[in-house]
């Protein structure tokens, strides 16, 4: 039974050159049981599920249907939670004490974003992260830039290769090593390890293959299996370029719970199937029917589509040909099926999209349809991604300050991990109206324009489309700002306000009086 990704400890304060290997040894098992779970996921949300509907009679008529409801679950979160990749905006405008705007960073750092492939990616991540529980991503100078390119590397690494050991020894348990593998196809594993400080390639789990040749005290080189090991190369971001996801602490897919409910509702519908199959491939029972024989002596049987006769015996019998069938209540069973079915998306907080529901406000429709419980469960795993995010930009903006292709006069390398916040968007097309509003609203208001931008939740990039729309939402505001007049309170005031006398001059009757027709006035 899958009980999430089991986490990877050590108790060691450090990972050097001298206990690399003995970590990593460590480690392995427990990483190959979270990798073959991983693997059970991605299969079963492919397709691959086990048929628990097995027969024991009529084996001929066997039926598996299976509804496949993890890739529907699968895609829901996809589109919903990740549909949109996640955008950095600025934190606030006081740094230190002293008002800074940085839009201008950040907007340049959601554009190497863009660069680095950042919608594609994002999917790529989501996918691991929603079905197997777990996902990482890894980040290194881009070694190959190019004019347009990204200043920055960012690819995804497969949770089944893949794995971060953590330290027990601090409270906080901060990971130390993170490891990802190729296997070539005799079996051997090729290990790419970091540390904060350092990097090693390790053969087989047995050996450093790279670096500097180890000495022993005595200042003789090292050998293993009559091989000088190696001490490994420097590290040169000073962290971890591997960052793990996760989607929740249970470290368990969107689906994995409702696995055995799914596997039931396969088997339910497999047996209607199965069910509906014998009754159009029935038995025939016959009764006092004789049927010819060949030349062998076989009695020959009709077939499907062929034509019996049959005469009354002269004993008086009369023969007959019925089929056996059973009488089932399709209305219940399929009943059963639906209702099964919405269960399990149900507990997947994945809402109904043809829901009838008549007399109620678009707020009753969203909860009735289990959109607010979607979009309760997405607010739940937000805290989590954004966190994941920030542990990626910390890495990024190390890897821009190093990185050589960058001029030093850059605005971009004037970010810092603390001024950033991620942004996360969920849009929904039927409440841009209400998001319009309520930007008009309070930038009529007068309030600043940037957190009104960020607080509707209506663009990929917000901090580009303030700088893009700073002066005329700034001219606009300021034109609504009215300044007391000299001669306000005076009489011409109030009579432009609707005073007596303006009443008097622009009305054609008050009072008896009439300005166009004075003798119609006084008849």
């Amino acid at each position: 039974m899958q009980i999430g990704r089991l986490e990877i400890f050590t108790d060691e304060p450090e990972i050097t050159e001298k206990n690399v290997i003995r970590v990593l040894r460590n480690a392995l098992p427990k990483h190959l049981i979270n990798a073959a779970r991983c693997d059970f996921l991605l299969n079963y949300e492919a397709g691959e599920q086990p048929n628990t509907a097995i027969k024991t009679t009529r084996k001929d008529i066997q039926s598996f249907c299976p509804d496949n409801l993890a890739h529907k679950i699968t895609e829901f979160k996809l589109g919903f939670i990740w549909g949109f990749p996640i955008s950095m905006v600025q934190r606030g405008e006081k740094d230190s004490g002293e008002k800074k705007d940085e839009s201008t960073s950040i907007a340049l750092l959601n554009e190497q974003y863009e660069m680095a492939k950042v919608r594609k990616r994002t999917q790529e991540l989501a996918r691991f992260i929603e079905i197997c529980g777990t996902g990482f991503s890894y980040i290194d100078i881009n070694t190959e830039y190019e004019e347009g390119d990204s200043y920055f590397a960012l690819n995804i690494l497969d949770p089944r290769t893949t794995f971060i050991v953590k330290s027990r020894y601090y409270p906080d348990h901060r990971p130390l090593l993170a490891v990802s593998y190729r296997e070539d196809e005799m079996g051997n594993k090729y290990f790419t390890c970091f540390t904060k400080q350092q990097r090693f390639e390790i053969s087989g789990a047995l050996k450093i293959k790279n670096g500097k040749i180890q000495k022993d005290d005595n200042g003789e080189p090292i050998t293993n299996w009559f091989e000088r090991e190696r001490s490994g190369e420097k590290n040169p971001l000073g962290m971890l370029p591997i960052i793990e996801w996760i989607r929740s602490y249970d470290r368990m897919g969107c689906f994995e719970h409702q696995i055995p409910a799914m596997n039931d509702l396969n088997a339910l519908r497999s047996n209607f199937m199965n069910s509906i199959q014998q009754n159009t491939n029935s038995l025939w029972h016959y009764n006092d029917v004789d049927f010819p024989v060949d030349e062998n002596g076989n009695e020959i049987n009709p077939k499907t589509g062929e034509i019996v006769r049959t005469f009354t015996t002269q004993d008086g019998k009369s023969p007959t040909i019925n089929p056996l069938t059973l009488d089932y209540n399709y209305d219940g069973l399929l009943n059963k099926i639906v209702y099964d079915r919405s269960i399990i998306l149900e507990e997947c907080d994945v809402p109904q999209r043809s829901e009838n529901v008549s007399n109620s406000t678009g707020i009753a429709t969203s909860d009735a349809t289990g959109w607010s419980a979607a979009e309760n469960a997405a607010n739940k795993q937000q805290n989590i991604t954004e966190d994941c995010k920030m542990e990626e930009v910390r890495v990024v903006c190390r890897a821009m300050q190093i990185s050589p292709y960058i001029p030093q006069d850059s605005p971009i390398l004037d970010i810092k991990y603390s001024d950033t916040k991620p942004n996360i968007k969920r849009q929904k097309n039927y409440e841009l109206t209400i998001k319009a509003n309520y930007m008009a609203t309070l930038l009529n208001l007068g309030f600043y324009g940037e957190h009104v931008i960020k607080g509707a939740n209506a663009f990929d990039d917000p901090e580009q489309v303030w700088i893009d729309s700073r002066e005329m939402i700034e001219a606009i505001q300021k034109s609504k700002i009215t300044k007391p007049t000299a001669n306000e309170g005076t009489e011409e005031t109030r009579t432009t306000d609707g005073g007596i006398e303006a009443q008097i001059s622009n009305s054609p009757m008050l009072d008896g009086m009439s300005k166009e027709n004075p003798e119609k006035a006084e008849g």
